[in-house]
């Protein structure tokens, strides 16, 4: 007589190590790899159109449960995490400061801090290298009349437009502040976006990687309100399920109720507002009632 199928998936041949058929098994460490039902179902074995359901009959399985756990607290010893561990790190991610990675300054202008508040250069190098661009860019090589002449109006003291001069003198900064007295920027400064070294930054919590957009370079951060979220959950802060104690019947009315009732906004405030002091009048009429019948 052919043994049923039932009683040939107990057959001790059929059964993994964790006692439960090796499809079933196979769905518990799939399922710890992304804690997805569905694709952990579709890997395991079982057929992708039901996968969903699938899924979630499997989750609610003691023996499945007990197997997953299991297999979770022994990666954790093998990687020698404790649960205390991670909450720590959760709370350093939902705690940390996003401008250690990545923030915006407002530094000093070219004329913040120049003599008189002309144009400050770092350093003599840099004032030569843009003086003899200009030079060469207005007069050219060819001519040494012109150099003559521009010689003769420099010792005049006279300024030639577009040629820079060093009366603001040396030593930007570009890391300083503004000057709240200079009159070209109105104290107000430039405004630059400052990107922490990255190689310093692999063990900040909230830093998940970067990447060269058209646009520039994208500091990935993680997610402070999921992490938070995750803490609470952990600490068992939140209630998803709300049990409530009342009939079928009671639910059905009440939402029937709130179906038909009309939203309450602005406009239907203002039109209904009559009805509402009939109300209170009559709540208070009622009050008065009591309290003299109580004297």
């Amino acid at each position: 007589m052919a043994k049923s199928k039932k009683s040939s998936d107990k057959n001790p041949a059929n059964l993994a190590p964790s006692g439960l058929t090796w499809k079933r098994d196979a769905f518990c460490r799939e399922y710890l790899k992304d804690r997805n039902a569905t694709q952990a179902a579709i890997r395991a074995g079982y057929a992708e159109k039901a996968a969903k359901e699938q899924g979630y009959r499997l989750l609610t399985n003691a023996h499945i449960k007990a197997q997953i756990n299991k297999l979770a607290r022994e990666r954790a010893r093998q990687l020698e995490i404790e649960a205390n561990d991670v909450l720590l790190r959760l709370w350093e991610k939902a705690t940390a400061d996003v401008n250690e990675l990545v923030r915006v300054e407002r530094r000093c202008c070219r004329y913040c801090h120049g003599v008189d508040h002309e144009y400050q250069w770092k350093t003599a190098r840099e004032f030569r290298e843009h003086y003899d661009k200009e030079i060469r860019r207005q007069f050219g090589t060819d001519d040494p009349d012109k150099f003559v002449e521009l010689g003769v109006k420099f010792d005049a003291g006279e300024r030639i437009p577009g040629i820079p001069t060093d009366a603001g003198g040396y030593g930007f900064d570009p890391t300083a502040d503004p000057n709240p007295d200079c009159p070209e920027c109105a104290g107000e400064g430039i405004v630059h976006v400052v990107v922490a070294d990255t190689r310093e930054a692999l063990s900040h919590p909230l830093y998940e990687g970067v990447k060269q957009t058209k646009d520039g370079i994208e500091i990935k951060i993680a997610d402070r309100a999921k992490a938070l979220e995750q803490v609470a959950r952990h600490l068992q802060m939140f209630k998803d399920d709300v049990k409530l104690n009342a009939s079928e019947d009671l639910i059905a009315a009440a939402r029937a109720i709130s179906a038909a009732s009309p939203p309450i906004t602005p406009q239907y405030a203002r039109e209904n507002e009559h009805r509402l002091d009939e109300l209170d009048e009559g709540e208070r009429a009622a009050a008065d009632s009591r309290s003299g019948s109580h004297g």
